[in-house]
């Protein structure tokens, strides 16, 4: 059975498993907390993720002494979102003198400022950790990156991430690192003869001291790194999708990732809900009773033709609505007694300019009853 069959399954649970008894459907609780420092946001491409940090981000300002909007995409739709330039350097948002926002790359590079020092001795165990371990030179730069973040005196951080694939591999870099530099570290220790042994006969004692004081710093700091993420009180992750199979196929996947990582997750975001209309309902009965008043034949013809056009429209929403219904109701049945699942409505325009993020912000805060369609 394929990932997407076995899935498939697991989200067809009878309503009956379903417990009544629900978690909030807003985002306050996540607001009020105060011990909390870094949030993720996170999930598919397209599904509203940046306009979900930039409105947790605009909360948060109203209610911590100081937030920073941290952008992780390549995309970084951050600085579209509010019309406003970002740069790599914590900048204060336009109207705020609380809320910062940086758009970061975490993929390595080789101008990063957090690059280990060339040696001959890494030049040539570099390729072998490499092999053994890809990725294992975007850890390194992110871990030393996370590192710098932690230290900076922010309130709070808000993560605005990359589409699923790409942040679940960066929530992996702590434990590679980890398992990377042990390598190192044991290497060392079955090595420390001969190293000992080649310090008298070069001038590079100091050199080497120095490599192994940077894989010592790097260890404790992925251990630290790795304990931040592992502490619900001081980290949490909100996953942000739209009611189509694709996207609850990947929250579900990031959510069973995050789960195995031991990283809190409590809050859904469901963005693009198609909610009812109480006059969307077209009564033909009544619209022909009215069509037989009519006695001037084009009047007749433009009102039948605005009869058939809104009845047209009235089959798309319905559609629509039970379509959306199908997936709300699985999101519902899996995640309903554990999660905060707070539904936003499909929006005329999009979310762009710090008065429409802040509007929307606004409704992350209004419990809405999850719309199944009946």
């Amino acid at each position: 059975m394929s990932d997407a069959d076995s899935l498939s399954c697991s989200l067809t649970l009878e309503s009956d498993e379903y417990d009544e008894e629900e978690y909030d459907t807003n985002l306050s609780k996540l607001l009020e907390n105060k011990t909390l420092n870094w949030i993720f946001v996170g999930g598919k491409g397209g599904v509203g993720k940046t306009t979900t940090s930039c409105s947790i981000a605009v909360q948060l300002a109203k209610r911590r002494e100081s937030v920073l909007l941290l952008s992780t995409d390549p995309a970084h739709n951050t600085s579209d979102a509010f019309n406003q330039k970002f740069t790599n350097q914590p900048t204060l948002i336009n109207s705020f003198d609380n809320l910062y926002c940086m758009e970061i790359d975490t993929t390595y590079s080789e101008n990063t400022a957090f690059k280990l020092n060339k040696t001959e001795f890494f030049d040539n165990i570099i390729p072998e950790l490499l092999q053994s371990f890809p990725g294992i030179d975007e850890a390194l730069c992110f871990a030393e990156l996370m590192q710098s973040i932690k230290n900076m005196k922010y309130s709070v951080i808000v993560f605005d991430t990359a589409p699923t694939g790409h942040t679940l591999r960066l929530l992996a870099f702590p434990e590679l690192l980890k398992k990377a530099l042990g390598y190192l570290i044991n290497l060392r220790e079955k090595l420390k003869g001969t190293l000992n042994m080649l310090k008298s006969f070069t001038n590079n004692e100091m050199e080497l001291e120095g490599i192994y004081e940077k894989i010592n710093h790097l260890n404790a700091m992925s251990i630290s790194i790795q304990s931040n993420f592992q502490n619900p009180l001081k980290t949490t992750f909100v996953c942000v999708c739209i009611p189509e199979f694709l996207s609850v196929y990947e929250t579900e996947r990031l959510i069973q990732e995050l789960t195995k990582k031991n990283i809190s997750c409590y809050n859904i975001v469901v963005n693009q809900v198609v909610f009812p209309l109480d006059s969307m309902t077209v009564d033909v009965a009544h619209c022909e009773g009215l069509l037989k008043q009519i006695k001037d034949k084009q009047v007749q013809e433009s009102f039948s033709s605005l009869v058939q056009k809104t009845k047209e429209l009235e089959d798309v929403y319905i559609s629509r609505r039970k379509l959306q219904s199908k997936y709300l109701t699985q999101i519902k049945n899996l995640y309903g007694n554990d999660f905060h699942i707070v539904c936003m409505p499909q929006l005329k325009s999009e979310i762009r300019g710090l008065q429409n993020i802040s509007n929307f912000s606004e409704m992350l805060l209004e419990s809405k009853e999850i719309p199944i369609y009946r």
